[in-house]
């Protein structure tokens, strides 16, 4: 716990130096120009197309790709890039609340945002509906007075209607959107509104269909459609010939322009602004406002929900198969080497992928149920060595005492060896927790809300690269000095030199 703490003071100690940094690092790397930015660093989001009009308009550039609009934002304050293409109307919203940058007047090429279906049989059917009632919608206006709300009308007017209540004669629609995209796709404290969000709840009304709306990220969210995850997304994807050898696309919604994002000409920090004040307003816009600390709430249970339960089911599958293999049996061993070299040899988020996208990909499971199954199966193999190690340092001239006392193979083990082996083994198995805990931040590739998933939607609000970034951090050490703690104290009730005496002596005679 003392650890824990003294990291948790270094973390402040990092953030009370953070705007120091800033101020130092966004001096530098400012443009008037688009042409100016020919040879330069810029910043994509991974999934998109603006590598194709960065190529197209700077064919001297260096393309640098990032996972979300937040990272190509801290990046370009730390001067880690020198730009950022995007849609017009996104990057407005991101010059509005991040008084660091600026949106350059130059033009690039226009883009076209469809939505995003299956080639199936069923995807066919809900384009033809999809492109119906887009058709409809733009001649009756509709279109353009949803655009309008979103892009340029007041926040106290960006409602959504209630799709969560709609009556469903035709089903339930699922679709996937990204949730870090303002005005398109974005949280307003717990809520999942924007312009696609409120577009598709009409639709859905219009045509007698419920609604539910999933985020994740943006990389993900075409393989997740093509694996009938969903059965539609919208997340601002641009038409594009190589995406339509892969899925299908509806009718253009929207047409904007694509602009380029660099720091502002003369950028410093406040100098009337104390670190407490800075400190105060970081905390007001990542926890108060919106009431965002309800997102950092559910990613928390849900990052807990996805370690306890892997913990556990992990835990009793090591030593099940640990269990099988311990007598030598050839063919369990077999198995068991087989399968824990390969999940210990593949990358966690590439054997979440393959669950989600392939192994369940037809079955009707949540990112959550697939994280629990992917960590379980990591979990158990650590459990698995685990055992190995500590029931191999016990000498085996226990067992040949016990069995000379007439004590049978099963008893020998659990009364036995086993009580000698965990001391051994727990100091291990509390880092196995520790890793299973920070591993989790990877489940937001398969739409699951966690700490680090929701970090990110909350700094997609803000804007702020660093204060949210510490803040999850400092959750995280809290997290983990939690459970550290309780395998700390399971250490202490079963290992005999740290036990007290009458815990030890409980049921036996001493006056004999």
């Amino acid at each position: 716990m003392r650890k824990s703490i003294a990291l948790v003071l270094m973390l402040l100690l990092a953030l009370a130096l953070c705007p120091t940094v800033l101020a130092d690092n966004s001096t530098g790397g400012v443009y008037q120009s688009l042409s100016e930015l020919n040879g330069k660093r810029i910043g994509i989001q991974v999934g998109t197309d603006y590598e194709l009009i960065v190529w197209d308009l700077l064919p001297e550039a260096e393309c640098i790709f990032y996972s979300s609009y937040p990272d190509l934002a801290a990046a370009l304050e730390t001067n880690k890039i020198d730009g950022f293409p995007g849609d017009e109307p996104v990057l407005k919203f991101m010059a509005a609340e991040d008084d660091k940058l600026v949106v350059l007047p130059d033009d690039m090429n226009p883009v076209e945002m469809a939505y995003v279906l299956p080639k199936s049989t069923e995807g066919d059917r809900l384009r033809e509906e999809l492109n119906t009632w887009i058709r409809s919608a733009r001649a009756s206006g509709e279109l353009d007075e949803i655009a309008y709300k979103w892009i340029e009308g007041p926040e106290s007017e960006k409602t959504v209607p209630d799709y969560a209540s709609f009556p469903a004669p035709n089903g339930t629609l699922r679709m996937l959107t990204e949730g870090a995209y303002t005005p398109m796709n974005y949280y307003r404290g717990t809520e999942l509104i924007g312009f696609e969000v409120d577009m598709t709840a009409r639709f859905c009304e219009a045509c007698g269909y419920g609604l539910i709306v999933d985020a994740m990220n943006f990389d993900g969210i075409i393989p997740a459609v093509q694996a009938g995850k969903a059965d539609f997304a919208a997340a601002s994807f641009v038409v594009q010939p190589e995406r339509q050898e892969m899925v299908n696309f509806s009718e253009p919604y929207l047409v904007c322009g694509t602009l380029m994002t660099v720091l502002k000409a003369d950028e410093s920090v406040s100098e009337g602004t104390s670190f407490w004040k800075s400190i105060g307003d970081s905390i007001e816009r990542t926890f108060i406002r919106e009431n965002r600390w309800q997102l950092f709430l559910q990613g928390i249970l849900n990052t807990l929900l996805i370690t306890v339960l892997s913990m556990i089911f992990g835990t009793a599958l090591g030593f099940i198969v640990f269990m099988l293999c311990r007598n030598g049996n050839r063919i369990a061993n077999t198995v068991t080497g087989a399968v824990t070299w390969l999940i210990k040899g593949m990358p966690m988020v590439v054997l979440l992928m393959i669950l989600y996208y392939i192994v369940f990909g037809s079955v009707a499971i949540t990112g959550l149920m697939v994280s629990v199954i992917g960590f379980t199966l990591t979990f158990s193999a650590a459990v698995f060595g685990l055992l190995q190690m500590g029931v191999g340092a016990v000498d085996k001239g226990q067992y040949e005492a016990a069995y000379a006392l007439g004590h049978s193979s099963r008893h020998t083990f659990f009364r036995i060896i086993l009580p000698q082996a965990l001391p051994h083994i727990l100091p291990s198995y509390k880092s196995e927790v520790v890793s299973l805990i920070q591993a989790t931040a990877i489940v937001g590739y398969i739409a699951v809300q966690d700490l680090t998933k929701m970090g990110d939607i909350v700094r997609s609000r803000t804007y702020e690269a660093f204060f949210p970034l510490i803040a999850i951090t400092i959750i995280y050490f809290v997290l983990e000095a939690l459970l550290g703690l309780l395998i700390r104290r399971i250490n202490v009730n079963i290992n005999p030199k740290r036990r007290k005496r009458e815990n030890i002596l409980k049921g036996v005679k001493t006056d004999d």
